[in-house]
């Protein structure tokens, strides 16, 4: 799909998101795969000239996780599994996806969402395991991000119309026995805050469980704990005012809406505490970018037993799949495990993976856990 052209917004969160995207796509530069390459791979995998954006991303990231992440269990060697998918948020923008295959007689189904900033691709491999478990995957960029249209980031708040979107496209193309949802910090707070907003639609769909990784409580504590990290210096007694005021100012750029409700502790004020669906959180204690108290606040007010939650003494934002590879992953499979009750899948994926047998590369992990 050709990327749609939207007047751009000139509100921070957009600034911020471009700064972030050439700073990502500098770090992705090393790692490009070529014209020529990319062309040779659209014909061994069958694919069209369409196709080769999303092939060359697909290339790229691959050779990141084998490469820079020295974790070549996470790349999508299957490529010809994959297919890309479009379709419409629930307000109307277009949006890019891809769907991964890998399991062609399964109709279990996990909807991955990535980080501010990020696509589509990574949450397609930070994903990975539920393959190895018997899921099929959909991906998608939001909003302003990858291929999809370009529309404002709002941290969330308009960002469920994009999965509410993907919700819609599976519902009309594929059978769905159950379904899960996976998201990471922008992406996670996404699947929290649609779970518990839209939680009859996602009854339909027998939605087993979430999984949300670095996610935030609402974009006030967002701001708030950036202030902490990054702006010291500004006086805690205008903190609040300060934020108040960049959202307000936000919100005059956008029609019908307040970043004010971009809040999972607010829907949780009025949600129905013994219908949650199960979550496994992961986050990390030194995260420079959400606050880990985010996660332990929604754990106490959420209240729900079924949920579970893993949080390291240390990670870069985003990265605990990368850090603690085999105890993130030991993990994530445990608790899907808890709902597909198949061992032998999970016993084939520990063996696979190696994760009760810690190298050299996974020493960090042990001294940071």
């Amino acid at each position: 799909m050709k990327k749609s052209k939207r007047q751009r917004k000139n509100t921070l969160l957009n600034s911020v998101k471009r700064s972030f995207r050439v700073f990502y796509s500098g770090l992705e530069k090393p790692f490009s795969q070529s014209s020529l390459r990319v062309s040779k791979k659209v014909k061994v995998y069958n694919k069209t000239k369409e196709d080769k954006i999303w092939l060359k991303e697909i290339l790229t990231t691959n050779k990141i996780v084998r490469r820079f992440y020295k974790r070549p269990e996470i790349e999508v060697k299957d490529i010809e599994n994959l297919s890309s998918i479009n379709f419409k948020a629930r307000d109307g923008l277009n949006i890019s996806g891809l769907v991964y295959e890998p399991n062609k007689n399964s109709n279990k189904w996990v909807i991955a969402c990535h980080w501010f900033a990020g696509h589509k691709t990574w949450s397609l491999h930070h994903a990975m395991a539920f393959a190895k478990m018997g899921y099929n995957i959909l991906v998608f960029d939001f909003r302003g991000h990858g291929q999809s249209e370009n529309g404002s980031t709002t941290m969330g708040a308009n960002e469920q119309h994009d999965l509410m979107g993907a919700v819609d496209w599976i519902k009309e193309n594929k059978k769905v026995d159950k379904l899960a949802l996976m998201g990471t910090s922008m992406g996670a707070f996404v699947i929290n805050y649609c779970s518990i907003v839209y939680k009859e639609e996602f009854e339909k769909l027998n939605l087993q469980f979430l999984v949300s990784d670095a996610g935030f409580g609402s974009v006030f504590r967002l701001f708030l704990h950036v202030r902490n990290i990054y702006l010291f210096l500004l006086p805690k007694r205008r903190t609040k005012k300060v934020i108040n005021r960049l959202i307000e100012k936000h919100n005059r750029h956008e029609s019908n809406l307040n970043l004010h409700n971009a809040s999972i502790f607010k829907v949780l004020d009025t949600a129905d505490h013994k219908s949650l669906f199960p979550t496994l959180f992961f986050h990390s204690t030194d995260d420079k970018v959400t606050s880990c108290s985010d996660t332990y606040e929604l754990l106490l007010k959420r209240n729900c037993k079924k949920d579970d939650y893993l949080v390291f003494n240390f990670s870069m934002h985003t990265q605990s799949v990368r850090y603690h590879f085999k105890t993130y992953n030991y993990k994530l499979a445990e608790f899907i495990n808890l709902y597909e009750k198949d061992n032998e899948l999970f016993n084939q994926l520990v063996e696979d993976w190696n994760l009760l047998k810690f190298e050299r590369k996974d020493k960090i992990s042990l001294l940071l856990n």
